[in-house]
């Protein structure tokens, strides 16, 4: 869908200013999460069986089952029957997000700063094997306004397996989480029409460890 639709996003600056903006449908409900709602996350350890122990806080709607909270998406992207093979969000998980090629996926808004600036989730590709993945991270801008950089392109196989850990390293955006706590989405697309993605599971990093 290519229709306009209006959302709002909120900076969490000292004096909790409050800015809006208008996005195009692919990045529906971006940046859409009020900065007071970052209390009361869950930290859990999804990917300790790979050895990494860090507690993770799951993205809204990041698990893409059936009643959760719902992604923008483009170009065919959507839920599909089928859970991420090592069901670390619930036992009885049953779906994904399929990206085909030129498709994209954006998530809600998640709470961030500067404590949680790296990304993690599951992905599969039956596609060939040289495709590859991009994210992409929408934050508000120093001066106001939605800004969009590149944090990571990333390769995958056929089995469901973890990603490696994207860093939000672009300096923008961690001088807009260094001021306070702030809001922060991930758009996720196929960079070829060689590939057949799919993603579940997206957790962010609270700890920075």
């Amino acid at each position: 869908m290519n229709t306009r639709i209006r959302v709002a996003f909120a900076v969490a600056l000292s004096s909790c200013a409050v800015a809006l903006a208008a996005v195009p449908a692919a990045e529906a409900n971006v940046l859409s999460l009020l900065p007071g709602s970052c209390s009361g996350e869950t930290f859990t350890q999804p990917f300790a069986q790979f050895g990494d122990d860090n507690n993770y806080v799951l993205v809204p709607g990041g698990d893409f089952e059936a009643g959760g909270i719902p992604w923008g998406t483009t170009g065919g992207a959507g839920r599909v029957g089928g859970n991420e093979s090592f069901n670390v969000t619930a036992a009885d998980d049953s779906s994904s997000l399929s990206l085909p090629a030129g498709s994209s996926a954006t998530s809600m808004a998640v709470c961030a700063n500067i404590y949680k600036p790296t990304l993690r989730f599951f992905a599969r590709n039956t596609g060939s094997s040289s495709s590859r993945l991009n994210i992409d991270v929408y934050y508000p801008g120093l001066l106001g306004g939605l800004q969009k950089a590149r944090v990571g392109t990333i390769g995958g196989g056929a089995n469901w397996s973890p990603t490696g850990v994207t860093q939000l390293t672009v300096q923008n955006l961690l001088a807009t989480l260094s001021l306070s706590r702030t809001v922060i989405a991930f758009r996720f697309s196929p960079a070829d029409s060689a590939g057949h993605w799919t993603i579940d599971d997206v957790y962010v990093d609270p700890h920075m460890r």
